[in-house]
């Protein structure tokens, strides 16, 4: 009898820190982000900014974290997004002032409206990569700062 009440206590707390261990991998630490773009040359349009969490959605193979179109006010943008889970992140964002949902390029492909990316990461033949523009989401508030 005393063996069966044993074995009884150790599967139970086995079986409970089991469940313990499995409950605190499924709570994520989440905290909130604003992103300031700065250095605007007007206040026309919009700015799109694009927040995304891997390389894959960063470029363009799968769908981007979190997106928005804020308006400009004194040639600068405020967006605070809500409830991050913690991890890496690349931020890009481009300065729309026609509202038309597309960067505007000339002739021979280069940007007419301003842009910036994440570290303020600078664009050489194309865009920055992932690991130029990624930063480790980790603070409860944390403010990432672009300028253009």
């Amino acid at each position: 009898m005393k063996k069966i009440f044993l074995s009884s206590v150790m599967v139970f707390l086995i079986s409970s820190n089991l469940w313990a261990a499995q409950n605190e991998e499924s709570k994520q630490i989440v905290g909130n982000m604003t992103i300031i773009v700065s250095g605007l040359k007007n206040n026309n349009g919009n700015v799109k900014i694009g927040l995304f969490n891997s390389k894959e959605s960063y470029n363009g193979d799968s769908q981007l974290f979190k997106g928005a179109n804020i308006k400009i006010e004194n040639k600068q943008v405020k967006w605070e997004v809500k409830n991050i889970p913690f991890g890496e992140y690349a931020i890009k964002a481009f300065h729309d002032e026609d509202i038309d949902d597309k960067m505007d390029t000339n002739f021979l492909g280069i940007p007419t409206e301003s842009y910036g990316f994440s570290n303020n990461a600078k664009a050489r033949f194309g865009p920055p990569s992932f690991d130029e523009a990624k930063f480790y989401f980790d603070t409860q508030d944390m403010q990432i700062d672009i300028e253009f």
